[in-house]
């Protein structure tokens, strides 16, 4: 046979990096090593064509020859007699499922199921990464078009679910799910499906509120209960972890601190897990991102309950974060589970956790943070600055960003304020677009005090840079972020480069329209880092990172952030948040997570209390 058994990746690139899936010769691999024991054997198999499935002329004949004369046990026993001809036996199976012949289809449906289960039954306690492989060979039966055509995988995932007995060991059942999670990978519906059938996880379908009116409350800086955090093995190094979790349980030693991570760093963490008391949940190797702030918001309900409220505008390229409530609410653990009560629903209205700052009284937003909601009222699929040359154009722009603005006053229950004016002129709109494309909450941050007033923190580009040329630890920052050695001059040129320059001037006007608000504005160091320092395999698809002090965590008047990799950055961050009454504390970085121009807000998202 040729690799076609291999079953081909059907998940993006996650958003900001490349996360490869698949093993492409594995389960053919598999095959090989099935040991000759005994004569049994199948009837005459037919030859898989050179392209395409089998025809269901051939096919079906030939599926009814073989559930008439042999039963799952034979089966398997011919398997391993005969491996050579399992991948042929399976694929034309695999077209017999997809029968129009109803009668057939059901018995073949049934077979297949009784196949994986009478294979799964005999594997050996001790199963090797080749027994797994060759488990999820018998679940899916033809992995190349399980990938493919889109019948096929509804047809397999209708049968999933009840392949995998929860009698079998818990190790094997929870290893299969993670492989079919990693190599297909299946629809969440499904592999919840799947775990909930293996005893695994509990079903989160059941905490859904259907046409919830919930409003998201928090005011942003109240006392945090529990940080949640998503570290999986993708993005996260262990030893970074270790000392990221050993750092914020240094600070908040009372704090909840729940991980969804998968099961290579649930692994590797397995003792600092009991020792900084966390709480882990595994999330079967699913593709979640490491940023948890975006996906969804979390609000109290009024009996006391917590409700997870999920955003319905999926981001591109990380639609499956869109499951990460769902994922986290399979595995809470019962302490908390009985403390939250959680539900989730769905918001009324497209948002952006890190496009908003959340204050007591308002919810802060620039122009961008509702660009997805203004395109969905416009019915057009991009910016249009073709049109940004007349008044009229602009206006017609900015009339869609405010209806998108006062929806989200609905569901935020607060007024909602810009961070710069509305443009009505070409020049003006023209200085605003530098601030597309980047995160708020990686360059603004407003700090409320107890006198409903507000310092507003603005990002300075022309700052970061004059810290920086004078900064004594640069390998330090090369080391942080794995830039290529002797990158000084490469970061400072790209200091006066076009995006860095449109960003400052979009910096600058917000500084300015805020402090005609009356709010004290005061500048925090900003560097943007060119992705060409980082090797080839580690380089996302955008032109640069930020190395920002904006993106932060509040709580009452303390923020908590990552530390930059240059302590004249740190030490100037400090100074500025505490000459507005705030004292920050900076954590050991996840790289990662701020070279796919994320940071520490867009890492962690809060369960809050009272204030």
């Amino acid at each position: 046979q040729d690799d076609s058994l291999g079953i081909r990746p059907r998940c993006a690139p996650v958003h900001r990096g490349v996360m490869r899936i698949g093993r492409s010769a594995a389960v053919l691999e598999a095959l090989s090593l099935f040991a000759a024991a005994g004569r049994v054997a199948f009837p005459p198999v037919p030859p898989v064509p050179g392209s395409g499935w089998p025809q269901a002329e051939v096919a079906e004949p030939f599926a009814r020859e073989l559930m008439a004369r042999m039963s799952p046990a034979a089966f398997d026993a011919a398997a391993h007699a005969n491996p050579e001809l399992v991948p042929a036996v399976f694929r034309n199976l695999g077209t017999a499922l997809l029968s129009h012949d109803a009668q057939l289809q059901t018995a073949v449906r049934h077979y297949a199921t009784a196949l994986v289960r009478e294979h799964a039954a005999r594997m050996p306690r001790n199963f090797s990464d080749d027994d797994l492989h060759m488990l999820v060979a018998f679940q899916v039966l033809d992995p190349l078009r399980y990938g493919e055509d889109a019948e096929y995988r509804r047809a397999i995932d209708t049968i999933l679910p009840a392949s995998l007995s929860p009698a079998l060991p818990e190790a094997l059942r929870r290893a299969d799910i993670n492989e079919l999670n990693r190599v297909a990978p299946i629809n969440f519906e499904t592999a919840e499906a799947l775990a909930i059938a293996a005893g695994l996880v509990r079903a989160s379908s059941s905490r859904f509120v259907a046409n919830s009116s919930a409003i998201i409350a928090t005011a942003g800086n109240e006392p945090i209960e529990a940080s949640i955090y998503s570290i999986n093995s993708r993005f996260v190094k262990p030893d970074e972890a270790k000392q990221f979790l050993t750092a914020v349980r240094a600070a908040s030693p009372q704090r909840r601190i729940v991980v969804i991570g998968d099961e290579a760093m649930q692994s590797a963490l397995q003792k600092d897990l009991a020792a900084r008391r966390i709480d882990f949940i595994d999330n079967l190797s699913r593709p979640l991102t490491p940023w948890p702030r975006d996906p969804f918001s979390i609000t109290r309900a009024a009996n006391g309950g917590l409700i997870f409220i999920n955003r319905p505008n999926m981001q591109r390229n990380r639609e499956e974060d869109a499951t990460m409530v769902r994922v986290l609410f399979n595995g809470l653990p019962k302490p908390l589970d009985d403390r939250w009560k959680p539900r989730w629903t769905t918001g009324a209205t497209s948002f952006h956790n890190g496009q908003i700052l959340l204050t007591p009284k308002s919810v802060w937003i620039s122009m961008h943070s509702v660009e997805f909601r203004a395109l969905e009222i416009l019915g057009i699929d991009h910016v249009p600055v073709e049109q940004f040359g007349s008044a009229e154009g602009i206006a017609r722009y900015v009339n869609a960003v405010q209806r998108a603005a006062n929806e989200l006053s609905k569901l935020y229950d607060r007024p909602v304020r810009f961070v710069h004016e509305l443009p009505h002129t070409p020049q003006q709109i023209e200085i605003l677009g530098g601030g597309a494309g980047f995160d708020l909450d990686s360059i603004v941050t407003l700090l409320p005090h107890a006198d409903g007033s507000l310092d507003a923190l603005v990002g300075d580009v022309a700052l970061g840079a004059k810290l920086a040329a004078s900064a004594n630890e640069w390998q330090q920052l090369e080391k942080t972020y794995s830039l290529a050695p002797n990158s000084r001059d490469a970061v400072m040129n790209f200091q006066s480069d076009p995006s860095s320059i449109g960003l400052q001037r979009f910096l600058d006007r917000c500084a300015d329209d805020l402090a005609k608000r009356g709010m004290k504005v005061r500048r925090l160091p900003l560097l943007m880092i060119p992705t060409s320092l980082l090797g080839e395999e580690e380089r996302p698809d955008t032109p640069y990172f930020l190395v920002t002090a904006n993106n932060v965590v509040l709580e009452r008047n303390r923020a908590e952030g990552f530390a930059s990799g240059l302590r004249a950055v740190d030490s100037a961050a400090r100074s500025t948040f505490k000459s507005a009454g705030y004292d920050l504390t900076l954590f050991p970085p996840l790289p990662r997570s701020v070279v796919l121009n994320g940071g520490y807000r867009c890492a962690s998202n809060e369960v809050r209390g009272a204030r």
